[in-house]
């Protein structure tokens, strides 16, 4: 035994250097092993940590974009109750309904031809006005409803989505507090550690909202007048007894969108993004009258700054062309309410109205239906009351098929993205 255990001293003896390498080979592929388990676990671990947070900021965005659509839709009843009273054109269609009564009171037993001659054609000069104010309030009041939907939806995102940021922030703010380890890579610099909410204040969130009351109660005042200049220029000088199409509707209001939309040298308008905030130096008098409270009537420097960016965007090539887009789906859907009227796979029956063909001396009468078989070509007051009653599809219907798909809209999803996602100056 004693030759064995010499022989194997002897071996280990000679090959000492090679036991060492072997052990120190083996070592190092342990601790390699280890290292390499140590950084998968860690990438695994921020991996995970970056698909949750990706997973959040997309549910949270997605949450703020329905919460836009519900805000919008809050609103429209307000915008619906301002352009009813103001472009009352229910009003003048009783009157015409009213003077077609008279007319028929008057026709018999009048004692004097004479005076009833001047009776009737003082009448048919009344009647006339009122065509005429019905004509240019109907094509003004359905329009503007278009163009007021559309960048009232267009704003709320925008605002929403400043918002939205600070709210996404602060839950990563409390959720890195947690655990230090934690941090999304890229999105969020440094903690301080200080706890509670990084964001604006509760105040200056209310007082920042509080802006859509300038659009609701002064904006879209701007915003009517506008297009009732422009309708007022396109269709005017149009005859009630003038032949309408399908396509000649809609180059009717093309050429009413190239008035409003655009100015003297064919650029975009700037007034259009006026109609969303008030000027520079007046947003006080817009918190007073939008019933922010006592304390609230001062700028601070936060709302100052969300302002300011608001501006910016409002100013920018990026909302410009997606107002634009916004503003070519809706009258896209406006042209799919009116095309029925035009183009039907069947007989298609106007409903009825008190105002629909037109007689002798240009002043219309009433008539109870009428059928329109595909591509009918109709007078121009024949269309009028079509025009007039789509207003309740713009702002009142249930569900609002412009709210739907003017929010689901791919250009307005981009730049909500673009507010959304601005955090760089936020976070440190």
């Amino acid at each position: 035994m004693s030759g064995v255990g010499t022989a194997l001293q002897g071996f280990a003896s000679r090959n000492r250097r090679k036991f060492y390498w072997l052990g120190g080979t083996v070592g190092s592929g342990y601790m390699l092993l280890k290292y390499a388990q140590w950084k998968w676990a860690e990438y695994q671990q921020k991996r995970d940590l970056e698909q949750t947070a990706k997973s959040n900021v997309k549910r949270r965005f997605e949450q703020n974009l329905q919460d836009c659509t519900f805000a919008v839709g809050s609103l429209l009843p307000t915008l619906g109750e301002n352009l009813f009273e103001k472009l009352n054109v229910e009003l003048i269609t009783a009157k015409l309904q009213q003077s077609r009564q008279a007319k028929s009171v008057l026709e018999p037993g009048e004692d004097s031809a004479a005076e009833t001659a001047e009776a009737v054609e003082r009448q048919k000069r009344q009647k006339i006005e009122l065509w005429q104010e019905l004509k240019i309030l109907s094509f003004t009041r359905t329009i503007a409803s278009v163009y007021l939907v559309t960048l009232l939806i267009v704003f709320t995102h925008l605002q929403l989505n400043l918002l939205g940021r600070f709210f996404y922030l602060d839950s990563v703010m409390a959720f890195s507090q947690v655990d230090r380890e934690q941090v999304i890579k890229g999105s969020v610099g440094s903690t301080t550690g200080s706890g509670g909410r990084k964001g604006v204040s509760d105040r200056t969130e209310r007082k920042y909202l509080t802006f859509s009351w300038y659009v609701l109660n002064v904006g879209w005042r701007q915003c009517v007048e506008r297009v009732q200049t422009a309708v007022e220029k396109v269709v005017g000088s149009m005859s009630l007894k003038e032949s309408i199409t399908y396509d000649s509707m809609i180059e009717i209001i093309g050429k009413v969108r190239q008035q409003v939309e655009h100015d003297a040298d064919g650029n975009f308008s700037e007034s259009i993004s006026s109609f969303l905030l008030p000027k520079e130096g007046s947003e006080e008098e817009v918190l007073r009258a939008g019933g922010a409270d006592e304390d609230g009537f001062n700028m601070d420097a936060d709302l100052t700054d969300l302002l300011n960016e608001t501006r910016d965007f409002l100013d920018s090539p990026d909302f410009r062309r997606v107002v634009t887009s916004c503003f070519d789906e809706a009258f896209d859907l406006l042209f799919k309410q009116i095309r029925p009227t035009f183009h039907v796979e069947q007989s298609y029956e106007i409903p009825k109205s008190a105002v629909v063909e037109v007689a002798e001396g240009d002043a219309p009468v009433a008539q109870e239906t009428t059928s329109a078989p595909r591509g009918k070509v109709l007078p121009l007051a024949g269309v009028v009351p079509v025009v007039s009653r789509l207003v309740h599809h713009i702002v009142n219907g249930v569900p609002n098929i412009f709210l739907e798909a003017l929010s689901a809209q791919p250009d307005l999803k981009a730049i909500c993205v673009v507010a959304y996602t601005s955090w760089e100056d936020k976070v440190m």
